[in-house]
């Protein structure tokens, strides 16, 4: 079992606001010297926090006072506040923020407003739209990246129509389609909301249509989603429709690389396979389903799309073979068994990074059972970790982006030279200079023989770097010990 550390700044620690602390106890803990509006590295803060945790209105008022916690700051994936109260129903927040001057015109990383991220997060509060409609979005014009609306988004959520009536009288029509040819039945598929997919059909909604992709609903169906996979009832009832199963798209994928990414029946797998979907066909990217399940999929799902697999050492475009990406996704079971099955150890990928690489890149607080166990498995297989990799980076100089002392100290071992330089001119301790926000890391640089006289190409000193990095000069940070 994974452990999941404990945020330091209890403002966005899920276990401090799972104990539904009042106001006073908010106050208290910012008293206490927890910043309430100082981002994770993945960009959440104490209000956030506050809007998963269901706080009171008045909780979030007080975090919002400070100054750094303006309505429209950016969060995670370039989200305000609005896009979190909103796509959470939190309809008085919602109204809280708009009235102090929340934008609906911010379009987030992924390419979503307020509103489509709303609508495909399953919101079915008709008056959170109409808060946001209110304030001037504009369910007709506002879609995602691939140009579905808000209606497309959503009616996988669905189990009737209501909320398509409420869309439709806003404009939006139920025979809209995407950028890419995709209407209201693929979307569905992709959920497998069966209920919904029949009601569509007694609708005379078209379901056997092939997208401009080359793809039909077959396609969205073996997508799935984030925590689920469709089951063979699914497929059964799009077959009993008359769509073909046996599909691939303009960039070569077919169901069968879907699903052996994300399906843990094997019948799913058989299914397609019955279908006469080639085991070993690869994408355009290079990768088959074997190469997929690797990735991410689990033990059993591997060894029996093995039994059909050709080439264990197969690699994708980019050079990463089944290994490759298990060793940077999977668990160690699995890596065990590809090395166990001849996966070859000397994999180098087409930027020229080996499997310590992908360890070490892949490395997690959060995983770090799963890390050492196959860190383990590396070294009896004498993977080399003092290789130099893209981009004549050493380990170490991959590392220090997670800024991590362990993750640091378990390189010592290797006796990798800790002062060599990357194609940028950079050593360890040059990337540490600009990336650190207190001076733990480059002590212990310091100690591990790191030299901090070692200029860069532009001729600047580890001080120089030292001096520019605004963490540290936040934090007040002496670093004339790097002089």
């Amino acid at each position: 079992m994974n452990a999941v550390a404990q945020d330091a700044n209890l403002l966005r620690d899920k276990a401090f606001w799972a104990e539904k602390p009042t106001l006073e106890t908010v106050k208290q803990t910012v008293k206490l010297g927890h910043s309430p509006t100082e981002l994770t590295s993945s960009g959440f803060d104490a209000v956030t926090s506050a809007i998963f945790a269901k706080a009171d209105l008045e909780i979030v008022k007080y975090l919002l006072s400070f100054k750094g916690n303006d309505v429209n700051k950016k969060t995670h994936d370039g989200r305000t506040y609005l896009f979190w109260s909103a796509s959470r129903g939190n309809l008085e927040l919602v109204n809280h923020l708009l009235e102090n001057g929340a934008k609906i015109d911010i379009i987030d990383d992924k390419g979503s407003s307020p509103l489509i991220f709303t609508a495909a997060g399953g919101q079915t509060n008709t008056k959170i739209y109409d808060a946001l409609i209110a304030k001037g979005a504009n369910v007709t014009i506002e879609k995602s990246k691939d140009g579905a609306n808000a209606l497309l988004l959503l009616i996988p959520k669905l189990s009737d129509f209501t909320i398509v009536d409420y869309f439709e009288t806003k404009g939006v029509d139920l025979k809209s389609k995407d950028n890419h040819g995709n209407g209201v039945f693929n979307y569905t598929a992709k959920s497998g909301n069966l209920e919904m997919l029949k009601k569509l059909v007694a609708k005379g909604i078209d379901y056997n249509t092939i997208n401009k992709n080359g793809g039909n609903a077959f396609i969205f169906a073996s997508q799935g989603g984030r925590g689920y996979s469709n089951g063979i009832e699914v497929y059964n009832y799009l077959e009993s429709l008359g769509i073909n199963p046996n599909v691939t798209t303009t960039n070569g994928t077919n169901p069968l690389i879907n699903v052996a990414s994300n399906t843990k029946d094997i019948r799913v797998i058989d299914y397609f396979i019955k279908k006469g979907i080639n085991a070993n066909k690869a994408d355009n990217e290079g990768n088959t389903p074997f190469i997929k399940a690797a990735q991410s999929n689990n033990l059993e799902i591997i060894k029996h799309l093995a039994k059909l697999n050709k080439n264990i050492n197969l690699v994708n475009n980019d050079g990463q073979s089944a290994l490759t990406l298990a060793v940077a996704r999977n668990k160690p079971e699995v890596v065990a068994y590809l090395l166990e099955n001849k996966a070859h150890v000397q994999v180098i990928d087409a930027e020229g990074n080996n499997l310590a690489y992908y360890l070490v890149n892949a490395y997690n607080t959060r995983n770090k059972e799963s890390f050492y166990e196959k860190a383990k498995l590396l070294k009896a297989y004498q993977v080399d970790f003092t290789a130099k990799q893209s981009k004549n980076n050493s380990l170490y100089q991959i590392a220090i982006g997670k800024l991590d002392i362990e993750l640091l100290k378990f390189l010592e071992a290797f006796k990798i030279d800790i002062n060599t330089k990357n194609n940028d001119g950079l050593s360890v301790l040059h990337l540490a200079a600009m990336k650190v926000e207190d001076d733990v890391i480059l002590k212990y640089l310091l100690e591990q023989g790191a030299d901090k006289s070692v200029v860069t190409e532009f001729e600047e000193t580890v001080f120089d770097l030292a001096q520019e990095n605004e963490l540290l000069k936040a934090n007040a940070v002496d670093t004339n010990f790097l002089k």
